[in-house]
């Protein structure tokens, strides 16, 4: 299997405060897939920690569309996992509608 390129588009929707990113998935010859997830910053105040560290463990993810070829899905997942876990995001939760 050849090594994929990720394409990341980030946006913003205001109403939802969510900052949104738009994931593109190619290989050399054709593109092979896209997902979009929705990140969220927690409000609720027990959940309120002082500290860079504090606003890391506030956030979370959630995986709202995916649609990539069945052959590249593990790996593509894997560079969205990376991607959330270098801004400071663990896991991914799904809210897809089969």
């Amino acid at each position: 299997m050849s090594e994929i390129e990720m394409k990341v588009i980030p946006s913003y929707i205001d109403d939802e405060l969510a900052i949104v990113f738009h994931f593109e998935f190619k290989t050399s010859q054709m593109k092979v897939g896209e997902a979009t997830v929705y990140t969220y910053k927690l409000t609720d105040s027990h959940s309120q920690t002082a500290g860079p560290k504090g606003f890391r463990k506030n956030k979370y993810a959630v995986l709202k569309e995916l649609e990539i070829l069945e052959e590249y899905r593990y790996i593509a997942l894997n560079k969205v996992s990376h991607f959330l876990k270098v801004i400071g995001i663990p896991a991914v939760a799904q809210d897809l509608i089969a």
